[in-house]
């Protein structure tokens, strides 16, 4: 009985211990990756690279605290941004890929998956790969750089996968505002209609904060003004978005609508000196447009829900619609006071 108690005790002991070195062994160098992949203070990140398997590749850098630049070329996203940044210091591990997951694991993240590289400086303060989801699309798998496994994450809370939130393409980086301006600091805005010269304007501010219209087809001013509809007008400057980015656009037809000419141009000038141009051209009819005839069965000239504009150095082929635009496409008469004489949506006439 005696003999008995003292095998089960050192039975007990040993398993004790065999765990111990077990688990504690596990848990240590879980722990360790565990950690490894985020970034507690966010605040010190300046620069953050991501690059892909299809050769996308994107750099954001910190301007100030509120502004990213991507590729040092246009503003980020700050939605894009701020859910980066939250990611990068809330991932953590759910549980280490299993041995017979490990090998198709890494087969898939060396053909498709993002690499990120995290800078304080001129210091990496991580290099890791972001891969796929898991298949119940509750995880992703990623792996750190000098790592002996891949690990399944997660964000605590959060029911997804975080591939998406690792983005490469610079496109998909880039904020959409056209404008984004105060209008306490706009001093001249000039819109031109080539096509219909009776629509072209400027509005200028005065010297004494006031403002005048000037119609361009006649040089005669509009009065008297409806500083409500000035003051309406210029907000519109304060967030003025373009739809996408039109990259599937092929060369024939981006030379055919360049060569067409444009339809408008819209100059801003702020007080720091600085201004912004935007040229607009027509877009073609395409099987995407809303409409693709008129009442009488024939064929539009051009699409009448969007058009393509460029911004003054810059390649990129926006499209844009014109039911946001209409609150800059006006005819000067519209801001006597009373009710619009020419309404927005007569924009073809």
């Amino acid at each position: 009985m005696k003999r008995n108690r003292i095998a089960l005790l050192v039975f007990i002991l040993l398993a004790a211990v065999t765990a111990w070195l077990w688990f504690g062994k596990s848990s240590t160098s879980l722990k360790g990756e565990l950690r490894d992949f985020a970034v507690a203070d966010t605040a010190v990140i300046d620069k953050i690279f991501l690059a892909d398997k299809d050769g996308h590749s994107a750099t954001i850098t910190r301007v100030n605290p509120d502004t990213w630049l991507v590729n040092n070329k246009y503003i980020a996203r700050k939605d894009a941004v701020d859910n980066l940044l939250y990611t990068i210091k809330a991932v953590e591990v759910r549980s280490p890929v299993g041995k017979n997951l490990y090998n198709n694991t890494m087969k898939l993240m060396a053909a498709k998956s993002v690499k990120i590289e995290i800078y304080e400086g001129q210091k990496i303060l991580k290099t890791y790969y972001v891969g796929h989801p898991t298949m119940d699309n509750l995880g992703t798998f990623m792996y750190l750089e000098n790592s002996t496994v891949p690990f399944i994450t997660h964000i605590p809370g959060f029911n997804g996968f975080l591939s998406s939130r690792y983005i490469s393409n610079e496109a998909e980086w880039r904020d959409k505002a056209i404008f984004r301006i105060d209008p306490r600091t706009i001093t001249d805005v000039l819109v031109r209609d080539f096509l219909r010269p009776h629509r072209s304007f400027e509005l200028e501010r005065q010297a004494d904060s006031s403002y005048m219209v000037m119609k361009l087809d006649d040089k005669t001013p509009v009065k008297p003004l409806d500083v409500t509809k000035v003051r309406t007008f210029l907000s519109a400057f304060r967030d003025t978005y373009f739809e996408r980015l039109d990259h599937a656009i092929s060369k024939k037809v981006r030379d055919s609508v360049l060569a067409a000419g444009s339809f408008s141009e819209i100059r801003v000038r702020m007080e720091d000196g600085k201004e912004k141009m935007l040229t607009c051209f027509r877009k073609p009819v395409s099987q995407g447009s809303r409409l693709q005839i008129d009442f009488e069965g024939k064929d539009l000239p051009f699409d009448y829900d969007r058009f393509y504009a460029i911004m003054t150095g810059d390649t990129s082929m926006l499209v844009c619609q014109y039911f946001h635009f209409d609150r800059i496409f006006k005819d000067p008469r519209n801001f006597l006071p009373g009710k619009d004489i020419v309404p927005a949506q007569q924009r073809f006439e």
